[in-house]
């Protein structure tokens, strides 16, 4: 009887002993394993890229569990944004295979190192990668370098010719929480709104489902340039040419020391186009949008925001109607903590470079925009380059432009399309394809009526008559 308690003391010694040294020996194990197996972890945008080099360098392994995704992405050959799968990495894991070496991937919750967010690295937690392979089959530093190579190459110049189509043009509108008290902290997250269908970058490090992804994205819009859509003036003319220059010579820039970036000033009333020409330029030049919301953002939301921008150079930053945001520098939105025109105008012109970037900036009312902004003087000329080097003035169309206008949409019209030119002098560009829509649309409900009325019955010779004069009518009914 007395040996029992000694049994259960011995046995909680041993298990004492065991749970002291567990620590000592798990570091013991790994240190082992290590011999034999490598791990390497990956977090924010490096994950993307090494997803992105598996996808597309690696094979897959047909076996585990799987883990499906869905993005919404506009389908060219349906001309819709449609919802479409698309396989990712999961938490399980999965092989990988390149040639006879084989890698082990699984999603994690990424590093514990701290990123500025929303600069130009993501959130490390949001998205991480463990990889697992044997010693001597990779090398991390290579791997980790080709997956990077392979990233810039496929995200930032999107010249691949092996998916025809692939553009980097897309639109992001930022927002911003000023004003909008019951947001905390958390409310920063907003600053990066959604970007268009259009922009299939973000996914292609996922496989889709049913469709390959030259059959994703940015609309075909054949040969003919977005520009040559719209009705210009000369003026207007001059400007775009301006624009593909900037693009198209980053060196010539560069050589005279000249800072690659331009920023131009649209101003006129409502409706004259200023709209159609950014989205126009945007298309042509293939270039990234990001559209300001400026009254709903605080000032570290647009630095942050404006910072994060400059990661995606050459893009083009859009300031729509800033004059129902600042009269001259006063900001007339009345929200709390709202931005100062002081850090709108260190972000356009501060001390962070700002190579490779376009601003467009447009306004219903010049009277209300800073001098040091930048406003046209009696010669035309900017009162501050370097942050408005250019304005351009978009009122009502000439005659030509009218012209331009009533022979897309009056096809076949030609009198309608003389008439409809005098009747619209004055009209902005809005108001002058409302017009001639309107007019097309009674010439094709007239055409539809006119096809689907009954045709008119032949002639016939008068029937035979009885000789006390009435009309002899055979009867079909028996008797």
């Amino acid at each position: 009887m007395t040996e029992f308690p000694w049994a259960y003391a011995g046995g909680a010694a041993a298990l004492t002993l065991i749970a002291s040294c567990w620590g000592h020996l798990k570091s013991a194990w790994a240190q082992v394993a290590s011999r034999l197996i490598v791990s390497v972890t990956v977090s924010g945008y490096q994950a993307e890229a090494i997803q992105l080099l598996l996808r597309e360098k690696f094979t897959p392994s047909r076996m585990g569990p799987r883990e499906y995704v869905g993005w919404l992405l506009h389908v060219r050959k349906r001309c819709r944004t449609q919802l479409i799968a698309m396989e990712t990495i999961g938490s399980a894991g999965r092989f990988y295979w390149r040639g006879m070496k084989a890698i082990w991937v699984v999603r994690s919750d990424g590093g514990s190192t701290e990123v500025e967010e929303g600069v130009t690295a993501r959130d490390w937690k949001s998205n991480g990668l463990k990889l697992l392979y044997v010693r001597g089959t990779f090398s991390a530093d290579e791997l980790i370098h080709e997956a990077a190579e392979h990233f810039n190459f496929r995200i930032a110049s999107f010249n691949d010719s092996d998916v025809p189509g692939q553009r980097r043009h897309y639109v992001r509108h930022i927002y911003g929480t000023a004003g909008d008290g019951k947001y905390g902290a958390s409310g920063r997250q907003r600053h990066s709104g959604p970007a268009s269908a259009y922009d299939t970058r973000a996914c292609l490090q996922h496989r889709p489902i049913g469709w390959n992804l030259n059959q994703l994205g940015h609309p075909d819009l054949g040969a003919k340039r977005a520009i040559d859509r719209l009705a210009l003036t000369d003026a207007s003319r001059a400007l775009v040419r301006e624009a593909h220059f900037w693009q198209a010579n980053e060196q010539w820039y560069r050589e005279r020391t000249i800072p690659w970036r331009r920023g131009w000033l649209l101003h006129g009333p409502p409706g004259t186009g200023k709209t159609a020409l950014i989205r126009a330029i945007s298309e042509d030049l293939d270039l990234p949008v990001y559209v300001y919301d400026l009254a709903s953002l605080k000032n570290e939301e647009l630095q942050q925001a404006w910072s994060h921008m400059l990661s995606q150079v050459p893009c083009l930053a859009v300031i729509e109607d800033i004059d129902a945001v600042f009269h001259g520098r006063e900001n007339v939105t009345g929200r709390e903590q709202h931005l100062t025109f002081d850090c709108l105008l260190n972000c356009l012109d501060g001390i962070e470079r700002c190579d490779g970037l376009f601003v467009v900036i447009t306004t219903n009312k010049l009277e209300h925009i800073d001098p040091a902004l930048g406003v046209p003087d009696e010669q035309g000329n900017s009162s501050r380059p370097g942050r408005i080097d250019r304005t351009l003035y978009l009122g009502p169309l000439d005659e030509a432009a009218r012209q331009t206008i009533a022979s897309r949409i009056l096809v076949g019209h030609e009198a309608a399309q003389r008439q409809v030119v005098t009747d619209g002098a004055g009209d902005t560009a809005a108001q002058f394809q409302e017009r001639c829509s309107r007019i097309a649309l009674e010439h094709l409900w007239n055409e539809a009526a006119e096809a689907k009325a009954p045709p008119t019955p032949p002639a016939t010779a008068d029937p035979p008559r009885s000789p006390g004069g009435r009309e002899r009518v055979q009867s079909d009914m028996s008797v």
